[in-house]
């Protein structure tokens, strides 16, 4: 059963929308790479604050609870397009050029990637590589150590490396014959 927000509780989500809205919106569109889901998510994370701005007694626990839910929800976004995306594409969605086919593969090799590890990983890895975000500012927003957080990235490098050089080799293995292009390794 859902108990309407009172006043007082209101007024605290409008005064931290004032204040964190247009991070929370930068980093929903950044994760999503388009402006309306963006908003859209956005619009989520506040909703689901107003539901459970009195479990929240700091301000703290109100910006860490505002960030941890915008990077999962947007991961679940992404999670679901990606899934979606085996659907065949309409003529509008086709990409024209073939550095766009290639950034879509390059993204749903990183979907797929991605999804191989557990959930904290995959907010470390986004937060840092795709968001932008300084490691400790990643290991606030989950309640970890910056330490946490390099190992985590050190332990995802070690294991994507070792997945991204297994389906290659599976994918020489399948096709013999095929002159495909040998993995680049990155420094």
């Amino acid at each position: 059963m859902r108990v309407a927000a009172s006043d007082a509780e209101r007024e605290k989500v409008v005064e931290l929308y004032e204040l964190y809205g247009p991070a929370i919106r930068r980093r929903c569109l950044r994760l999503l790479g388009d402006k309306e889901a963006g908003n859209d998510a956005t619009q989520e994370v506040f909703i689901r604050l107003l539901g459970n701005v009195r479990k929240l007694e700091t301000r703290e626990m109100a910006i860490r609870w505002m960030y941890r839910v915008s990077v999962n929800h947007c991961l679940h976004l992404i999670r679901n397009r990606a899934r979606r995306s085996c659907e065949p594409m309409t003529a509008a969605a086709e990409p024209r050029t073939s550095g766009a086919i290639d950034f879509i593969a390059d993204r749903q090799l990183a979907q797929k990637v991605l999804s191989r590890f557990d959930a904290r990983t995959r907010v470390v890895v986004v937060g840092v590589y795709v968001a932008g975000m300084e490691h400790a500012e990643v290991a606030k927003l989950l309640g970890i150590s910056r330490t946490s957080v390099q190992r985590t990235l050190r332990r995802f490098s070690i294991n994507s490396r070792k997945y991204l050089h297994r389906t290659h080799e599976l994918e020489a293995e399948a096709d013999p014959g095929s002159a495909a292009e040998p993995m680049r390794r990155s420094g």
